[in-house]
């Protein structure tokens, strides 16, 4: 009667794990002005919306780690999100084996070792595309209200270009401006 022999290994790894996301896309400022002046008037209404200079580039990091980047002579407008975490994985494996000691033993411990490892990256990669998804889950909820404080930043530079446009082209006799409704009126005497 043959005896059997229990194999088993654990084995406990630390993952520092990252996942991005961003997206990309463009203001629509109209060529009220030349392309240097417009691109002046973005960075300033930026700038006073708490971006940052770095560069060329206008830089602001919103809550969650997002980050959202403007150039403003391209109107260029990148946000992306950066997440890192370090993970804690286990995993254990056990088999039978007929043999003590030997060859056997040897092939079913290297056997095990592989599964073990297979099962340690599957659990990795889990942990790696729930980090993932909560880096997405995060753009998108930045995304809408950046969408509207970008969209604001646009009429402002629009409505500020158009009264230089206006002084330009004759006396400026009346401005009336509704901050609701974003309409501007002016009254030019030519």
């Amino acid at each position: 009667m043959s005896r059997a022999y229990k194999i088993s290994l654990k084995q406990r790894t630390k993952h520092g794990l990252r996942a991005s996301d961003e997206v990309g896309t463009a203001l629509e400022l109209l060529e009220i002005l030349p392309p240097e002046r417009m691109a002046d008037l973005l960075a300033q209404e930026l700038k006073r919306r708490g971006f940052v200079q770095k560069g060329d580039k206008l830089l602001r990091t919103e809550k969650g780690g997002v980050t959202v980047e403007i150039d403003p002579k391209s109107a260029d407008v990148i946000v992306k999100v950066e997440c890192e975490k370090t993970v804690t994985i286990e995993a254990e494996r056990q088999t039978w084996t007929e043999s003590p000691a030997g060859s056997a033993q040897n092939a079913a411990r290297k056997s095990l070792k592989e599964e073990l490892q297979r099962d340690l990256q599957r659990k990795a990669e889990a942990q790696k595309a729930e980090l993932q998804k909560r880096a997405t889950d995060r753009l998108e909820a930045q995304l809408s209200d950046l969408r509207k404080e970008l969209d604001q930043a646009v009429n402002r530079v629009t409505a500020e270009a158009l009264k230089e446009k206006a002084a330009r082209l004759g006396q400026i006799k009346q401005i009336s401006e509704d901050a609701q409704t974003g309409s501007l009126t002016i009254v030019l005497e030519v």
